[in-house]
């Protein structure tokens, strides 16, 4: 399979952050796949790691802390909630679900298991 590289500068790269957290974190999107894919999670982790690695590194490790965003991660769980594979999956695979679902936020075990005892008892 091919691989392709965009060339972007901070803007650019700001800006695929604000349109990829637009699309994961909408509760009425069009798409209800998007949120919780696993492919998307995986570009919102690599955008976040290059804002990370940014000259604004420091304020954007902060602004990714999942406990500095309780609006993303509200919106997450709402998704979470209506997601079809949720009741079916066993506790390891609702780990992997949530994760995919809160990426690109950072958080620690314990808050994965809030997140996902939120999920479970809504």
């Amino acid at each position: 399979m091919n691989e392709y590289n965009l060339k972007l500068d901070y803007y650019g790269l700001l800006n695929l952050h604000k349109a990829l957290l637009e699309a994961k974190f909408h509760t009425m999107p069009d798409n209800e796949e998007v949120s919780g894919s696993p492919f998307v999670a995986g570009l919102c982790i690599q955008v976040r790691d290059l804002l990370i690695e940014s000259d604004k590194g420091i304020q954007w490790k902060s602004w990714f802390q999942l406990s500095n965003r309780p609006d993303r991660r509200n919106q997450a769980i709402i998704l979470m909630r209506k997601c079809k594979r949720w009741n079916k999956a066993a506790s390891d695979e609702k780990s992997k679900i949530a994760c995919n679902f809160l990426a690109p936020f950072l958080f620690d075990e314990q808050e994965l298991k809030k997140v996902i005892t939120e999920v479970e008892s809504g």
